[in-house]
């Protein structure tokens, strides 16, 4: 299961021909490319991972921009520079790129009778300025085409802005790497396992390495750490003893 780590540039790539192999050839197989994804611990990570990939695979680029600002700034004291830089949880990215047949996932609840939910995982068909074409590879609703359009979105009050904003951006993020937490109760037949640091959640690496269907179609990389307690095939399993206390008492 274990990919060999070295240094961060060549590990990484290693990762991503075991999980994504011959991606010029399998880009236009939709099951193929949802079928696979890495999961890693935190959003920095996955950006990075993300616009490795995309790079990496086949067709024409296409950037979209988010509309940011502030709600009630009479004064314009944040500037929208300012306001694109931000990187609020469960929002997407201010430049957003995409190529046809590239896998996303949705961020919110749309329409969830039609099968467009927060977390549901598509590849992308094809794209306007405010619209993307995108098609559902899995479940009832498997084969049907969507249309995401560009929606208002703001962070979520636990983020600790001391002010509000909004921005308008289509509700979706690339989805080649996705965070540990974001791929909780979904089912990957090839998956990949990105740990440059420690777990730092209750219960992280179980769920990172219950994904998987098979020991086989799992590869883990773990970056050694610079004071050496952790080796190249180890990493901690974090758990809050406090959580499983608390449990005991509820069942007694």
């Amino acid at each position: 299961m274990i990919i060999h780590y070295d240094n961060d540039e060549d590990s990484i790539q290693r990762l991503i021909m075991a999980i994504f192999p011959s991606l010029s050839n399998n880009s236009h197989f939709a099951a193929c490319m949802i079928s696979r994804a890495i999961l890693t611990t935190r959003n920095e990570n996955v950006d990075k991972l993300n616009e490795k990939l995309i790079s990496l695979f086949p067709g024409e680029s296409r950037s979209f921009h988010s509309y940011d600002e502030a709600i009630d700034d009479v004064n314009n004291y944040y500037e929208e520079e300012f306001l694109n830089s931000l990187s609020p949880n469960g929002l997407p990215p201010h430049k957003l790129l995409l190529k046809i047949n590239c896998p996303i996932i949705l961020l919110r609840n749309l329409d969830p009778s039609n099968g467009l939910c927060n977390g549901t995982r598509m590849v992308c068909r094809n794209f306007k300025d405010n619209v993307i074409d995108a098609e559902i590879v899995f479940g009832q609703h498997s084969g049907k085409h969507v249309f995401i359009p560009r929606i208002p979105l703001s962070p979520t009050e636990n983020e600790g802005y001391p002010f509000k904003f909004k921005w308008k951006q289509f509700p979706v993020r690339l989805c080649f790497a996705m965070t540990i937490n974001k791929a909780q109760g979904q089912t990957i037949s090839n998956v990949g396992v990105y740990f440059p640091q420690s777990g730092f959640s209750h219960g992280q690496l179980y769920v990172a390495l219950s994904r998987g269907i098979s020991i086989s179609t799992t590869k883990v990389l773990i970056k050694l750490d610079t004071s050496g307690i952790r080796g190249k095939t180890t990493t901690k399993n974090v758990v809050y003893k406090q959580v499983l206390a608390a449990c005991c008492i509820t069942n007694g």
